[in-house]
């Protein structure tokens, strides 16, 4: 059985929420407060040449206006601390992305502070936190794209021609069509005005950035 208190480092870009759940943490007598982080960079600080300081990272999925809580599972990797993902948005596709990429649990952040505490106590034990209801969406998610896929997504739900998207992207407008072609073979839609729907939909793409 556990005797030492877990170490949590939090990564939030939101200051209210992350000085509410580190007064939190701190004032739990089975938690620890190892550290707070407002970007990417930061986390990434926080956690380089310090193996074992940190039993779990709390880190919200958006960073920034993007995706950077993702990020921070690949940066992590399958030896570092359990990630715990905080979202206001539930959209299956990236909960299965997050689950796919390695992350212990994944709470909204509507979600009581004592469920976070809890589920930081669960997933500091080897264990996960993902809601039944979340683990079967995650089975019936399509996979959502590829970063360089979501940049296409993102410029082609703003109207963009292919050859503006190559522009963009820096890649030629062949490169962009092989994108396309794929991703219209995956998701089974016909017109661009389809995919455009679908990404939207699924949130891959918001309608002021991504999710």
């Amino acid at each position: 059985m556990r005797t030492d208190p877990v170490r949590v480092l939090l990564v939030d870009d939101h200051p209210a929420i992350l000085d509410s759940v580190a007064r939190a943490v701190a004032a739990a007598a089975d938690l620890e407060l190892a550290g707070t982080a407002r970007s990417l960079d930061e986390a990434r600080a926080a956690l380089v040449g310090k193996p074992g300081a940190i039993d779990v990272v709390v880190s919200d999925v958006q960073l920034a206006g993007e995706a950077e809580g993702l990020r921070l599972l690949e940066a992590v990797g399958q030896d570092g601390p359990a990630v715990l993902l905080l979202s206001s948005f539930d959209q299956p596709p990236l909960i299965r992305t997050a689950f796919d990429r390695g992350a212990a649990g994944y709470l909204i952040k509507t979600s009581e502070v004592s469920e976070i505490l809890d589920a930081v106590r669960t997933v500091a034990g080897g264990g996960t936190a993902f809601s039944a209801a979340m683990l079967r969406a995650i089975r019936s998610a399509p996979r959502r794209p590829s970063e360089r896929e979501i940049q296409v997504l993102e410029l082609l739900c703003g109207g963009a021609s292919n050859d503006e998207i190559g522009g963009r992207l820096g890649v030629t407008e062949k490169t962009v069509e092989s994108h396309l072609r794929r991703l219209f073979d995956r998701y089974a839609v016909l017109s661009r005005t389809e995919l455009a729907v679908l990404a939207i939909r699924e949130g891959w793409v918001a309608e002021k950035g991504r999710p």
